[in-house]
């Protein structure tokens, strides 16, 4: 009752749009329907406590090794996967003798097993085994057997029809296909949004003759938009998706940060204002997106576990592999968004550290692409081979005493000069103080 006034609450509250509301999971409904599933349980005779044995019984069995079951709860299908309940009876001269079983359900399963019920005989079953005859009368009361071939089977499969526990289900799977559908949506929205965000920031980042730009406000400021890591961190420590709490505190790190450096009073053109607005709101969407995906994704494993209490069919286990692709469960709409931004600005703005010699970790001014296709900056290339050092630092391949100026990656020097103008520029006048000194 609990989560339910929770999980109403916050969708009434947390400022979602409409129409992500009418997609959440219909939790209220589920409860509903499952009171009807333990009610029609009820009926057969398998109240909880009879499932629950059933359940020991068959776990007693798993655990000693034996392949021995007293029922089975699955899915067949993959498309639209259809729950059955099967349980697996002793009978004799056609009377449940099962004492797992009560009276009234000992009666139904006689009746079903009379009509000869899809799937009743076990002859060749390899799922049952053979009670043993020197078990104790007190263990043969408590578990289930079935001869080994070639003897007469003394077990029999018998489907229990049900109705509400297929009405559950359609109504959960119908729902996370719905949500699916929105996490759709609403990625193609915010891409939309991004690939408007990356051609305002191609304009104010853009370096004309005689024109200003931002261009190194902006790489100030996503340098540390990718160290806030702010929906999905690298780090061994925490690596791996954040949870909708940490990605709100790495944003507001990230906010703070812009404010403590004063970057957005450095802007120098006008329209990169609004482009850093629109940065913002999109994170906001973005996070407010994993929220709304958290507290369904809850519900969804709330009533899993609320219908295994009430059950004891163990569909808590079973039902999520069923669903664990889709984008609600695996979330991997925040994770898209958050690459597709992360990839599209760093392309318009690139950093400094993407495109740093990995030995002195400076620009690679006039970068020299040896043969393994690793490249160094000229100055760290010129003093590898003078020290007689054959060897590709990074991959060990004999390629650095066979680098000359045909090595010099003219275009990617051209865009380095573009890109970096004042790094290049310092690089190229330490190297050529360096080179007068000497």
């Amino acid at each position: 009752m609990k989560f339910a006034r929770e999980f109403r609450d916050a969708l009434a509250n947390e400022g979602f749009p409409a129409r992500w509301v009418q997609h959440a999971v219909p939790y209220g409904e589920l409860k509903k329907c499952l009171k009807k599933v333990r009610a029609e349980l009820d009926g057969l005779g398998l109240d909880s406590a009879t499932l629950a044995h059933l359940k020991s019984l068959s776990d007693r069995e798993t655990s000693s090794g034996r392949r021995g079951s007293a029922f089975h709860y699955r899915f067949d299908g993959t498309e639209r996967p259809i729950p059955r309940l099967t349980l697996f009876v002793q009978f004799e001269d056609g009377v449940a003798v099962d004492a797992a079983l009560t009276p009234g359900t000992k009666k139904y399963l006689e009746t079903l097993a009379r009509k000869g019920a899809p799937g009743d005989s076990l002859s060749g079953s390899p799922e049952i085994e053979t009670q043993s005859n020197e078990a104790s009368s007190d263990e043969a009361s408590h578990e289930l057997s079935e001869p080994a071939l070639p003897y007469r089977p003394r077990v029999k499969r018998v489907e229990i029809p049900l109705t509400f526990d297929a009405e559950f289900f359609d109504i959960l799977l119908d729902d996370v296909t719905s949500l699916d559908a929105l996490q759709s949506e609403e990625q193609k929205i915010l891409g939309d949004e991004i690939t408007e965000l990356s051609t305002e920031v191609t304009t104010v980042t853009q370096r004309k003759m005689f024109h200003k730009t931002d261009m190194y406000r902006w790489r100030e400021l996503i340098d540390v938009y990718l160290q806030a890591s702010v929906f999905f961190s690298t780090h061994e420590i925490d690596h791996g998706s954040r949870s909708h709490a940490a990605a709100a505190r790495q944003l507001q790190w990230f906010q703070s940060e812009v404010t403590r450096r004063g970057l957005i009073d450095l802007f120098k053109l006008p329209a990169s204002r609004p482009t850093f607005d629109r940065f913002i709101a999109i994170n906001v969407t973005l996070l407010k997106n994993l929220k709304f995906q958290e507290i369904n994704k809850k519900a969804i494993t709330k009533i899993l576990k609320k219908f295994d209490k009430r059950t004891h069919l163990g569909v808590g286990r079973t039902f999520p592999k069923i669903i664990a692709s889709d984008p609600i469960m695996s979330e991997t709409m925040a994770k898209a968004v958050c690459a597709q931004m992360s990839t599209d600005l760093s392309q318009i703005v690139p950093q400094l550290d993407d495109y740093s010699c990995p030995i002195c970790s400076e620009v690679q001014w006039r970068p020299v692409r040896m043969k393994c296709q690793h490249i160094f900056c000229s100055n760290c290339a010129v003093k590898m081979q003078k020290q007689k050092r054959k060897f590709c630092p990074l991959c060990r391949e004999d390629v650095v005493l066979q680098a000359d100026e045909d090595n010099v990656d003219k275009g990617l020097q051209k865009f380095l000069e573009k890109s970096f103008p004042k790094e290049v520029r310092a690089k190229r006048i330490e190297i050529e103080t360096a080179a007068g000194i000497e």
